[in-house]
C-alpha cells in the first residue's frame, strides 16, 4: 500500500489520472483483504518499487491492446483517445470491473515482465556532458538501454531554459524537442556540437527489438497515458534510432547486471575512440541498488587506451550521501578516466523525466577542465 501512496505522491502535479489510479488501487489494497491477497500472489519475489508500475503498465497494455475487457477503461484513458476526465465518479468502479475481468492476465503480466522505461528526455544525461569535451568522434554505450531511444540522443532536439531567460539547445534534430527547466547558474559549453558516434550500443535484462509492434506497444504502456507528449516522443525516438542505425553500427545484448558487465564490458574490445557510458534510473531496479556498477566499470576503463567517460542520472544511497532538492529527483554525476587518472563531479540533480534540472557549482569546474 505504502509503494502505491508514494507513486500517487510523485505523479500528482504531472500525471491527474495516474495520481487517482494509484491512489485507488491503495484504498483498496487497505480495505479488501482478497484484492491484497491477489497482488501479492503476482508479485512475489517481484521488488515492491515495481509493483505499482507493473500493475497499471499492465492495465495501460491492455488498454493499448484494445481488449475488450478495457474498453470502458479506456474512455479515461487519452493514450486512445479517451475523453472521460480522471475526477470522474465512475473512474473507480471502472477500473476495479477491468482488474476483476484481466485477473488472469494482468497477474501473468506482474509476475513475469521487466519494468521497461526509456524516457526520451533522459538522453541528455550523455548529450549534454559530452558536448564539452571537444572529441571529434567517440564510441556510445548504455547500461539498462531498454530498446535504446536514448542512444540516439544526438538526432533529437533539447531545449534547456537558462535562470534569468535565454535557451540552451543540444543535439542536431529540428523537431519534437524537450522542453527543460534550468535552475541554478548555467555554465555552457564552448560549443553545443556532440561527438560524431562511431557506434551505440546498449545491454539490457530483456532488450526490446522496436520492429515487433507488441513490443513497441509494451514499451508504450510504460509512459503514463495522460501524457500524450511522453507518448509521441516516444514515437519520434523510436524514429530517430531508425535513422541513427543506417549511419553507425547500432547492437544489443541481453546482460544482467550488475554480475554479467564485466563480460558484456569485456566484448567491447579495447576501443580505437573515447567512449561514453551512460545509464539513467536502472539503479533501483538492480538487486544491489547499483553498489557493484562503479568498481566494474572502473576497471575495464583504466584499462582502456582511450579516455572514458561515464554519465549517470541515478540516485544517491548511504548515510553521507547529499539530499536531493526534490523528493525522488536523480543525480547527475560525470567520472572521466584520462590519462591514467579519474575525476567525479555532481554535475545536477534532476527530475527523473529530465524536464527540470538544479545545476551544482561543480558544472563550472566540469566546463573549465575542458578548457
Amino acid at each position: 500500500m505504502a509503494r502505491f501512496e508514494a507513486q500517487a505522491r510523485f505523479c500528482k502535479a504531472a500525471s491527474p489520472l495516474y495520481h487517482r489510479l494509484f491512489t485507488l488501487l491503495g484504498e483498496r489494497l487497505a480495505q479488501d483483504a482478497a484484492f491484497a491477497a491477489w497482488i501479492l500472489e503476482a508479485a512475489a519475489g517481484r521488488s515492491s518499487f515495481d509493483v505499482p508500475l507493473l500493475v497499471l503498465a499492465g492495465l495501460h497494455f491492455q488498454v493499448l491492446s484494445r481488449r475488450p475487457e478495457a474498453r470502458e477503461l479506456a474512455a479515461y484513458y487519452p493514450s486512445v483517445g479517451g475523453p472521460a476526465p480522471a475526477t470522474a465518479p465512475g473512474l473507480g468502479p471502472t477500473l476495479f470491473a477491468t482488474l476483476d475481468a484481466l485477473r488472469d492476465e494482468l497477474a501473468a503480466f506482474i509476475a513475469t515482465r521487466p519494468v521497461q522505461t526509456n524516457e526520451g528526455a533522459r538522453g541528455l544525461c550523455w548529450l549534454l556532458p559530452a558536448t564539452y569535451t571537444g572529441w571529434k568522434s567517440a564510441h556510445l554505450v548504455e547500461l539498462g538501454a531498454s530498446a535504446g531511444l536514448n542512444l540516439a540522443a544526438d538526432g533529437r532536439r533539447y531545449e534547456l531554459s537558462l535562470q534569468g531567460g535565454g535557451l540552451q539547445v543540444f543535439g542536431l534534430g529540428r523537431e519534437d524537442a524537450f522542453a527543460v527547466q534550468g535552475e541554478g547558474d548555467f555554465a555552457p559549453p564552448a560549443t553545443g556540437v556532440p561527438p560524431q558516434i562511431l557506434s551505440r550500443s546498449g545491454c539490457d535484462l530483456a532488450p526490446l527489438a522496436l520492429a515487433d509492434s507488441a513490443k513497441r506497444a509494451y514499451l508504450a504502456a510504460f509512459v503514463w497515458a495522460d501524457q500524450p507528449a511522453r507518448l509521441q516522443a516516444l514515437k519520434a525516438g523510436i524514429s530517430a534510432l531508425l535513422q541513427a542505425s543506417s549511419h553507425s553500427p547500432l547492437s544489443f545484448e541481453a546482460c544482467r547486471l550488475p554480475e554479467e558487465l564485466p563480460a558484456y564490458l569485456a566484448g567491447l574490445g579495447r576501443l580505437a575512440a573515447p567512449c561514453i557510458l551512460f545509464n539513467s534510473y536502472i539503479t533501483m531496479y538492480l538487486p544491489d541498488r547499483g553498489r557493484g556498477l562503479a568498481p566494474l566499470v572502473a576497471r575495464w576503463a583504466r584499462a582502456q587506451p582511450h579516455p572514458v567517460l561515464w554519465l549517470q542520472w541515478e540516485h544517491l544511497r548511504g548515510d553521507h550521501a547529499p539530499k536531493a532538492p526534490v523528493p525522488g529527483w536523480l543525480a547527475w554525476q560525470v567520472d572521466l578516466w584520462q590519462n591514467g587518472r579519474h575525476g567525479h563531479w555532481h554535475l545536477a540533480w534532476v527530475h527523473p523525466h529530465g524536464s527540470r534540472v538544479c545545476w551544482l557549482p561543480a558544472l563550472a569546474p566540469w566546463r573549465d577542465f575542458w578548457s
